[in-house]
C-alpha cells in the first residue's frame, strides 16, 4: 500500500498557532520550531499525514492520530501508537516506512505500508 503527497510550503504562511495545534501534534509543533525553515516541515508532516491516509485507505482518520517523529539520526518515522497498530492489524500490515523531502516552495512524502 503507496501514498504519495505534495503540497506547497506557503500554504502553511498564515496558520495561527491554533491551525498548527488542530492538525500537528505537541512534539510536531516542537520539533518544526526549532528551525528556521519550520514552514517547510509543518508543510513535510502534513505530507505524511495525507500520504499516511491514502496509503491505509481510510479518510476517516483524525490528522493528529498520525504523529511524525525522528529517530537519533534524523529519520522520519510514524509513531506506532494503540490506534495506528489498529488500523495496520485491520488491513493485515505490519510495517510502516516513509520518507519526507522538500525545498521553498514544496514538500513532498511518500507512505509505504506492508
Amino acid at each position: 500500500m503507496v501514498g504519495i503527497d505534495i503540497e506547497k510550503i506557503n500554504r502553511f504562511e498564515h496558520w495561527t498557532k491554533e491551525g498548527y495545534a488542530r492538525i500537528f501534534t505537541d512534539e510536531e509543533i516542537s520539533y518544526a520550531m526549532q528551525f528556521e525553515n519550520y514552514l517547510e516541515r509543518f508543510c513535510g508532516f502534513f505530507c505524511v499525514k495525507e500520504a499516511f491516509i491514502k496509503a491505509i485507505d481510510d479518510d476517516s482518520i483524525v490528522y493528529k492520530e498520525i504523529e511524525v517523529l525522528h529517530t537519533d539520526t534524523g529519520k522520519p518515522y510514524i509513531k506506532r501508537t494503540e490506534y495506528i497498530n489498529e488500523l495496520l492489524k485491520e488491513k493485515h500490515k505490519s510495517t510502516i516506512d516513509i520518507s519526507i523531502s522538500h525545498c521553498k516552495e514544496y514538500a513532498v512524502a511518500i507512505v509505504i505500508i506492508e
